[in-house]
């Protein structure tokens, strides 16, 4: 289940933003095969929010596109029913606009690929170094493919 919350998002298109979102998602987790139940909360707002949250969560006093906030525990809901609560991606759709124009992106794709991006975090993926780099460019790729997204590195 993935619950979406939005804030400050004028001039974007909160239902096409929801799809967009949702397939990202839904695609990556079937990519790694997950099979379990899960819970993800994805928090969609601004350049203004995005940089107080990076400012208290990681210290840097700037915005950024996306922060994934990975929890990986099983919780139980009902006795009957486990769910694994992937965690939390927080994404500033001012500052990927601003990007996919900067880069020469579409605007959804580069959209998708961050979604795509962030939930490997969730999922235990790094680029701390070259190997691990490596190791998650080739998994976003793969996941982007199966979108009809060219590689976007």
């Amino acid at each position: 289940m993935i619950d979406l919350f939005f804030e400050n998002i004028q001039g974007f298109k909160k239902a096409e933003i929801t799809d967009v979102i949702k397939k990202s998602v839904k695609t990556g987790i079937d990519e790694i095969n997950l099979k379990k139940k899960y819970y993800l909360s994805i928090f969609i707002t601004d350049n203004i929010k995005m940089k107080n949250l990076n400012s208290r969560y990681r210290k840097k006093n700037k915005t950024t596109n996306v922060l994934s906030f990975p929890q990986n525990e099983t919780n139980i809901t009902k006795e009957s029913s486990k769910i694994l609560v992937l965690g939390d991606i927080v994404v500033s759709l001012e500052k990927v606009y601003e990007e996919s124009v900067e880069l020469e992106k579409e605007f959804y794709n580069h959209l998708s690929h961050l979604i795509v991006h962030s939930l490997l975090h969730l999922f235990g993926f790094d680029h701390k170094s070259e190997k691990k780099f490596k190791i998650m460019r080739e998994k976003e790729i793969s996941i982007l493919s199966k979108m009809n997204i060219s590689s976007p590195y």
